[in-house]
C-alpha cells in the first residue's frame, strides 16, 4: 500500500471511536459539525436546550453512516446541568475526546436600550456556558489521555457590530478564554477557536437582506460565504492530528474579509 492510501486511511479512520461532544447541536451549525465527525465513526453526544426533535434527528443520521450518538437535553449555562450531561457521556463512551462549544445566540439590541437580561443571556450563553462545560470535560481529559476543545467565535470579536456589544463582547471573552485555557491546559489538551464569517445559511438569509448580503460577498476576497458544510469540516480539521502543533489561537473563517 503506497504512502498517499495509507493518509486516505488514516483520515477515513482518525475519530473512529473518538468520544465528541458538540454543544447545540440540534440545528444549524451544531447539526453538521455533529454529522461530520459521526460520519468518520466517531460517538458523539448531541447536545440540546430546546431543539430535541432536531437532536433526535442528528442521531439518527449519524447512526445510519456507521457512528455512535445520543441526544442530551442540558442548559450550558447552568452548572447541573452540564454536571449530569458530563456523566452521562462518560456512562455511555467511558471518556470525552473531542469538546466543540458551538451553542450560542444573539439578542440584538442598540447599545442604550439593551436590557440587563439581553445582556445577561448573551453572556450566559456565549462565555458562561463554554467556560462551564470545558471545566468539566477537561477535567475528565487530564485524567485521561487529553483531547481537544474547538470553540466557535466570530470576526465581529475584531471590528464590532452595532447593535451588538453583548454578542461581540460574548466573543471576544471566548477568544481569551480559548488563549487561557490552553496556557493551562497544554501540553494534554489543545484548544482553538474558529472566527466565523458570514455563512450561507437559511438564518443569515434571514436576518440580513439580499443588498447586505451582496455587499459582504463583494467586500470577501474569495466572493463568497462559506457553507455550514465547509465550517464543519474546517472544525474537524482542528480537532484532527493535522492540527497537533496548533493551539490558543482563534483563526478567522470568513474568506479574508476581516484580515489585518
Amino acid at each position: 500500500m503506497n504512502r498517499r492510501v495509507l493518509i486516505e486511511n488514516n483520515k477515513m479512520t482518525e475519530f473512529k471511536n473518538k468520544s465528541v461532544l458538540v454543544t447545540g447541536a440540534g440545528r444549524g451549525l451544531g447539526c453538521y459539525i455533529a454529522r461530520a465527525f459521526g460520519a468518520q465513526g466517531a460517538s458523539v453526544c448531541v447536545n440540546y436546550a430546546h431543539s430535541e426533535e432536531g437532536a433526535n434527528q442528528v442521531v439518527s443520521e449519524i447512526e445510519v453512516s456507521g457512528g455512535k450518538a445520543f441526544a442530551c437535553k442540558a442548559d450550558i449555562s447552568n452548572v447541573t446541568e452540564v454536571k449530569s450531561m458530563i456523566e452521562q457521556i462518560m456512562d455511555h463512551y467511558g471518556g470525552i475526546d473531542i469538546l466543540v462549544n458551538n451553542a450560542g445566540l444573539s439578542r440584538d439590541g442598540s447599545f442604550l436600550e439593551m436590557t440587563e437580561n439581553a445582556w445577561d443571556t448573551v453572556i450566559a450563553a456565549n462565555l458562561k456556558g463554554p467556560f462551564l462545560v470545558s471545566q468539566r470535560v477537561a477535567k475528565q481529559m487530564v485524567k485521561g489521555r487529553g483531547g481537544v476543545i474547538v470553540n466557535i467565535s466570530a470576526t465581529t470579536t475584531t471590528q464590532g457590530r452595532a447593535n451588538a456589544a453583548n454578542y461581540c463582547a460574548s466573543k471576544a471573552g471566548l477568544n481569551m478564554l480559548t488563549k487561557c485555557m490552553a496556557l493551562e491546559l497544554g501540553p494534554t489538551i489543545r484548544v482553538n477557536g474558529v472566527g466565523l464569517g458570514f455563512v450561507d445559511s437559511p438564518l443569515v438569509q434571514a436576518l440580513y437582506s439580499e443588498e447586505q448580503i451582496q455587499s459582504v460577498v463583494e467586500s470577501t476576497p474569495l466572493r463568497r460565504m462559506t457553507s455550514n458544510q465547509e465550517t464543519a469540516q474546517f472544525v474537524k480539521l482542528l480537532a484532527s492530528e493535522s492540527t497537533a502543533f496548533v493551539t490558543g489561537q482563534t483563526i478567522m473563517f470568513d474568506g479574508g474579509r476581516n484580515m489585518r
